[in-house]
């Protein structure tokens, strides 16, 4: 019996208990809202930075919305093709992305 892990394994296993979010954008292309339990340290914090921005009641509806930009910039797999699309997006509709993400992307139970 062998005690070893892969990191391929590894991150197949990660990936499969923390699914992302998939956004399929107006031109077909498909984007990926990931948990932030895979998200490398740097956009961990720019997740909860900005997390921390919009929960700010001293925070205006442009300052809570760059936030939002900067949530779904930091879990999205493709930041350079999504920004076009983020652009596009009014505020109700980016905040509705945000509800579906956080949602779905929970931390499963133990």
């Amino acid at each position: 019996m062998s005690n070893t892990v892969t990191f391929d394994d590894l991150m197949a296993e990660v990936e499969e208990s923390y699914k992302a979010v998939e956004f399929v954008g107006p031109q077909g292309d498909v984007f990926n809202l990931r948990s932030v339990a895979v998200l490398p340290r740097h956009e961990r914090k720019a997740v909860t930075d900005a997390v921390k921005v919009v929960n700010s009641p001293k925070a205006n509806a442009d300052t809570q919305e760059d936030a939002i930009d900067n949530v779904l910039l930091a879990i999205v797999d493709n930041a350079e093709g999504f920004r076009p699309i983020l652009d596009t997006l009014p505020l109700g509709a980016k905040a509705k992305l945000i509800q579906v993400w956080s949602g779905a992307t929970q931390t499963p139970e133990a």
